[in-house]
């Protein structure tokens, strides 16, 4: 799961740059990171909006967008206003996010780690941080074993 800084340094930008509020909730409707400068209750947009089959919508002069962590929801971006640049802005920041979401799983995964590793794609000194925060064993014995199948299979 991301932390809620990385959200809510990620939606500061968006918002600085784009003057689009935003804000990102949990599929309960429970606000985790905002930018809105009241406080608005979209707990029951959110709920109903999880349930429905869109992937984004316009709910009480907002964008509602979903953002999926491999086919599993979880969580809504909403973007504050109706028009076309709130939409595009919403969109936007939703990919990010969901890209983010995907940076951040594979940075705690041990099996992408093995393979940067076996590829030569990380730095000595990454190897020794990311090893200890994965809570890999540094002067173990490791073997890798490759198999090629037939073209036929």
């Amino acid at each position: 799961m991301i932390s809620n800084q990385i959200l809510q340094n990620t939606i500061d930008g968006i918002t600085s740059i784009s003057h689009t509020e935003l804000c990102v909730a949990d599929t309960d409707g429970k606000a985790v990171v905002a930018t809105f400068s009241e406080n608005r209750d979209f707990s029951d947009a959110v709920r109903e909006f999880v349930k429905s089959p869109a992937d984004g919508q316009e709910v009480q002069n907002c964008h509602f967008f979903k953002i999926f962590d491999e086919q599993r929801l979880e969580y809504i971006l909403i973007a504050s206003g109706g028009s076309d640049n709130s939409y595009l802005v919403g969109k936007m920041a939703a990919f990010q996010l969901q890209g983010l979401l995907v940076a951040y799983k594979e940075r705690f995964d041990k099996d992408n780690f093995i393979k940067n590793l076996l590829l030569d794609n990380l730095l000595l000194v990454d190897i020794y941080s990311r090893a200890k925060k994965l809570h890999l064993q540094i002067n173990m014995r490791r073997v890798v074993l490759i198999a090629e199948t037939g073209r036929d299979k």
